[in-house]
């Protein structure tokens, strides 16, 4: 519709003024919390619709609480000095580093050059490169745009048809090992703090880049061997000989030895990764750990001052500031007390036992798919609409996160999933069709939700649930 995002702007500002002025405030509730509630409601409609670019959304968002006398400016923007928003900073700074340096591209063709040339090998290859990147790297984005076209390279030289199954199948392998696995590590994706960041600060230690590794562990297992069979099962040509492994090979050649910024980074990145694992030893936060080496990368020239501004996505960490800034301002109000009571007699037996929340809550997630767009903004709406049970859930409530993390990365249908359809447009759309996009996606709503019962276990055994 040519006018759609007016129209969908105008009424999820009548929707606002209606609820925060017109709406006799329910008892429990105040004033200020009718005005965080319509801003939501507003923020929300505008996120679905992207009726504005979505940072500006959530700034409003929060100057408006401010205006409306709802909440403190210290209170609004409170999450922009926390550390979570400092450790988003840090990750995308030293995933752009191994981008600009060409350490991301040097790791990928190297582990290729490992398998055979055929199908099986290297959607292999893509499955475990992508996984051993993903950490490094705390955007979908980028990884996606930089896994589909060594997709495309190796599909090419092994022959596969534009948009055929086999063809299909390793665009699928590069996004499953570069971009699905995200769920496996903490410093995978930025939304993976963003949804931490909602919890109150006491649940947030037991997600720790170590503890949350060892929770997935059983789903990346689980994620990448029963997707790779997924993937060779559904798109494997049935003549799957290899073939010259000339393209790999020559562009390992291309690249040349590894430079000196490319080894400073990927020492940096290593040591990163060790004093996350570590952090609870040594005591260093994991902000303070990734700003380190994002200065020691900039006083020894590795970063520019004009990476900082060409290379982070500054918009994208402004709009995760305001969405995680939801969380500790519906508490001051008063909202989640107000919505656990009001959701309770349907919440309360889904939060109480884990086995039941590993299924439901992911089926949930899956159909709000269908209307809210944005990996995060379904997430969190989700993380939000739970929050007030915390003190109810039969399970820790870090263990909430996981769940919406996986979850929220499906792609059913086309427009449910950004990073796949950048990863789309970085081949010019000529390597998966729509249906082998919609089966693998089934295949992996089903699977997530497999690795997830498998976690229960381990997570009873870490007194987790």
């Amino acid at each position: 519709m040519k006018h759609g995002k007016l129209i969908a702007g105008v009424i999820g500002l009548i929707l606002g003024i209606i609820i925060a002025f017109f709406i006799p405030v329910p008892h429990g509730l105040t004033h200020a919390a009718m005005v965080v509630l319509a801003t939501l409601v507003t923020a929300n409609i505008f996120w679905i619709f992207n009726v504005i670019p979505s940072f500006a959304t959530g700034l409003l968002m929060l100057s408006s609480w401010v205006v409306l006398n709802a909440v403190p400016f210290e209170d609004s923007f409170a999450i922009f000095s926390s550390t979570t928003m400092w450790i988003i900073i840090g990750g995308l700074a030293l995933g752009a580093a191994a981008t600009k340096t060409g350490l991301i591209t040097r790791i990928a063709y190297k582990i290729m050059s490992f398998f055979p040339a055929n199908f099986k090998g290297q959607s292999l290859a893509l499955f475990i490169s992508g996984t051993i990147i993903a950490p490094m790297i705390p955007s979908a984005h980028p990884k996606a745009a930089m896994s589909t076209p060594l997709a495309k390279g190796i599909s090419n030289a092994l022959g596969y048809k534009p948009k055929s199954a086999a063809s299909s199948g390793l665009f699928l392998a590069a996004m499953w090992g570069f971009f699905v696995t995200e769920g496996s590590f903490l410093s995978a994706t930025a939304q993976n703090y963003a949804f931490k960041g909602l919890l109150p600060a006491k649940y947030q230690a037991v997600l720790s880049w170590g503890k949350w590794f060892i929770m997935m562990l059983p789903w990346t297992i689980v994620i990448l061997v029963a997707g790779y069979f997924l993937l060779n099962s559904l798109f494997k040509p049935k003549d799957d000989k290899p073939v010259s492994r000339e393209f790999i090979n020559k562009q390992l050649s291309d690249l040349g030895g590894m430079s000196k910024n490319e080894k400073i980074t990927a020492v940096s990145i290593l040591l990163a990764i060790i004093m996350w694992i570590l952090e609870s030893t040594i005591n260093i936060p994991s902000a303070v750990t990734a700003l380190i080496w994002v200065s020691i990368l900039v006083a020894l020239k590795v970063l520019t001052p004009d990476d900082f501004k060409s290379r982070l996505s500054w918009s994208t960490i402004i709009f995760i500031g305001t969405v995680m800034a939801l969380g500790n301002v519906m508490q001051t109000v008063g909202l989640t007390n107000w919505l656990r009571d009001v959701l309770k007699p349907v919440i309360g037996p889904v939060v109480g036992n884990i086995w039941i929340a590993v299924i439901v809550l992911p089926i949930v997630i899956y159909l709000i798919k269908f209307v809210v767009v944005s990996l995060i903004s379904a997430g969190t709406l989700v993380t939000l609409a739970l929050l007030p049970f915390v003190t109810q859930m039969g399970f820790n409530p870090g263990i909430l996160v996981i769940i919406v993390t996986t979850s929220v990365n499906v792609w059913l249908l086309s427009y449910m999933n950004a990073p796949f359809l950048t990863g789309s447009a970085a081949v010019q759309d000529s390597m998966a069709s729509r249906a082998s996009m919609a089966k693998s996606s089934v295949g992996y709503m089903v699977i997530n939700i497999i690795g997830l019962l498998i976690c229960v276990p381990l997570w009873q055994l870490m007194g987790l649930a």
